[in-house]
């Protein structure tokens, strides 16, 4: 007879019966692959705009989940104390930001920032949902590497087809289809462990590993070609994460090896070639490079594949023995022993000491220089350790509660000791301590630690292909991790949605569940539906208040004051705490002649956002035009303090230098 948990996993098992693909979890997890690649491809960077349908339907399909698991159709997983922990610190910091919203500096881009973690909480919840299905680590790796693969094979093909991407005649750093050359680096360093996942178990076809082998090559490939520091350091932990971790050793580095070559040759050509590697070149140059660019891509990974496809033949024809994989594998270890100690006396021989490094790297720097491939060898942090330094200012000057989620920006404004710009301080931990303090810094470090833990049990309890594709995908979390200490991954659904729906995944997997929750149904549904209703509401209410004020000065470029004074009224009153709306509103007030009304919502901005430039910067240009400089100088003065070294302190010493 069969036990209790058989006839369970029978039920829940759909994918072979008649329409198995509708039910609910197999339906769900083709939904989320969906919206992984739909993060990736489509999200257009940082921008809150294709966040919107991206994140609405996540949510819409989180709340379906949680439904159907109330009501019985998909299954609970149970959790461990840290896979709790883990999702209860995830949702604590959404809620912690999410209350910042009542000290904020910036309130409108805390509640832009609080919609963006609402989405990633939804990720994570369809994670956990898909992590209870059967092979669920073996489908999320698998997907992971499809999605990577493509958006690979996008960003080669701008330096191919140079016209496909606008950003390519004045940046030559690959960037599409992010649009941030580092993030597209975390993305293709996501793809290194997936690549020789699918490369180094003997078991699978030798086309398969070959192709692999290709797919890590071109991974390898856009790597260098986004000239990312960062990007290349952690890629170089990853791979050696995965070789600690992951399975066979020995064939991950062969895979490795081979796929090396035809990348330094292929990269050590593109790097010669300025239409390639420099900023700013002629169209016509960069199309004439593009084009040898894309037959050597070619070749190179038509070698990659006949060289990985033998070498797999000649290993099932003639197997090593256990003796010599050990000897290969001491062999190997001491050629990366002695690689690495020739590299360091190289650098010491040319003078690159750790002293000169840290002070390089602390040097203040008025741009991020070095765009082009000079960036590989800039030892600067471009502007990082400034903004370090502000955030930390920041945190010292708000302990407990930060200056609210997303809010750097005026921090950095305030603070700054060049022209940079920056609305976030590259360094995640930062970040949270300095906008939402110590509070969402300590929520923040247990999604980490207790995320770590939990991961490590996941890889304990699953074994085989599940056990390894888990790998794999812990392996892309670390280079997350890792890569958020010199980025602001955060602001990016394209890795941050994949990674934390892999969190859930695997949080998930290989985990005991529940059919039915024990807590009455139509409960359950109803707050589901509720949560999802506010988190809709609260994700459209700001965009379309900033549609609107994009209709607003529309309206006023077209000599409609009456129009825009509509349309920012409308706008402020979806978003009350968008200082953007009332600027609108007061600018088509001053257009029609009402300056007092103007005066007025000028002055309510102040109320809103003290700490924001831009409402003060208004009034005394307003001031100005009714009253004269000397009249504007205070408010001029006040916009300065908060924005020195921008428009605002340029305007203000324009004032005070006037007749």
């Amino acid at each position: 007879m069969r036990t209790a948990l058989e006839r369970r996993a029978t039920r829940l098992d759909v994918s072979m019966r008649p329409g198995g693909l509708l039910a609910p979890l197999p339906l769900l997890a083709g939904i989320s692959a969906a919206l992984v690649a739909a993060a990736v491809l489509f999200s257009n960077g940082s921008s809150d705009d294709p966040l919107i349908w991206i994140g609405g339907l996540a949510i819409a399909f989180a709340a379906a989940a949680a439904v159907s698991a109330a009501v019985g159709a998909v299954a609970v997983p149970e959790l461990s104390a840290l896979g709790v922990a883990t999702v209860g610190c995830f949702a604590g910091l959404v809620v912690w930001q999410g209350f910042s919203l009542l000290w904020s500096i910036e309130a409108d881009r805390t509640w832009n920032y609080v919609n963006r973690a609402l989405v990633y909480l939804a990720f994570l919840l369809l994670g956990l949902a898909v992590g209870t299905m059967r092979r669920a680590p073996r489908f999320a790796a698998g997907w992971l590497a499809v999605v990577t693969a493509a958006a690979i094979g996008c960003a080669l093909a701008t330096k191919i087809f140079p016209t496909l991407s606008a950003q390519t005649e004045r940046v030559a750093r690959l960037s599409s289809p992010i649009g941030y050359w580092n993030v597209l680096a975390l993305l293709t360093v996501f793809a290194l462990p997936l690549a020789l996942w699918i490369a180094a178990p003997r078991s699978r076809p030798d086309w398969l590993r070959a192709a692999a082998v290709v797919y890590l090559y071109a991974a390898l490939v856009a790597l260098a070609l986004t000239f990312s520091r960062g990007g290349v350091a952690v890629g170089i932990a990853t791979v050696a994460f995965w070789i600690a971790i992951g399975r066979p050793r020995l064939e991950s580095a062969a895979a490795l090896a081979i796929a090396l070559v035809p990348t330094l040759v292929v990269c050590g050509w593109a790097f010669s070639r300025p239409g390639l590697t420099r900023d700013a070149q002629p169209r016509s140059l960069q199309v004439h490079d593009g084009r040898w660019f894309g037959l050597a891509l070619v070749l190179g990974g038509v070698a990659a594949f006949a060289a990985a496809f033998f070498a797999a033949r000649y290993e099932n024809e003639r197997p090593l023995t256990e003796s010599w994989r050990r000897r290969l594998g001491r062999a190997a270890a001491l050629a990366v022993v002695v690689a690495a100690l020739i590299g360091v006396g190289a650098l010491l021989a040319a003078g690159i000491t750790p002293s000169r490094v840290l002070h390089k790297f602390n040097e203040p720097t008025a741009t991020s220089a070095g765009q082009g491939a000079n960036n590989l060898t800039n030892l600067s942090s471009s502007s990082r350790w400034n903004w370090w330094q502000e955030a930390w200012k920041s945190w010292r000057a708000h302990p407990a509660l930060g200056t609210g989620a997303g809010t750097f920006e005026l921090t950095h404004r305030k603070l700054r000791v060049d022209g940079t710009v920056a609305t976030e301080p590259h360094n995640l931990p930062l970040q949270f301590l300095s906008e939402t303090g110590i509070v969402g810094f300590i929520l923040f470090l247990g999604i980490a630690l207790a995320g770590a833990g939990a991961l490590l049990e996941t890889l304990r309890r699953l074994e085989g292909e599940d056990r390894l594709a888990a790998a794999a995908l812990v392996v892309a979390l670390f280079a997350y991790v890792v890569h958020g200490v010199v980025d602001f991954d955060w602001d990016f659904v394209a890795v941050t949605g994949p990674a934390v729906l892999a969190l859930g995944v695997l949080l998930a997997a290989g985990r005991p569940a529940r059919v039915r929750l024990r807590a009455r149904r139509g409960v359950l549904a109803v707050a589901a539906g509720a949560l999802a209703a506010a988190a809709l509401y609260s994700l459209a209410s700001p965009w379309l208040a900033a549609r609107r004020v994009d209709d607003a000065y529309s309206a006023l470029g077209r000599n409609d004051p009456a129009g825009a004074v509509a349309d920012a009224h409308s706008a402020h009153d979806l978003n009350p705490v968008s200082v953007d709306a009332l600027l609108a509103w007061g600018t088509a007030e001053a257009a029609r002649g009402n300056v007092a009304a103007a005066g007025r919502l000028y002055t309510k901005a102040i109320s809103i956002q003290p700490d924001n430039w831009r409402p003060w910067y208004y009034r005394a240009r307003l001031l100005e035009n009714i009253a004269g400089p000397k009249t504007a100088l205070f408010d001029a003065q006040q916009a300065a303090a908060r924005d020195p070294r921008g428009l605002a302190g340029t305007y203000a010493a324009s004032l005070a230098t006037a007749p």
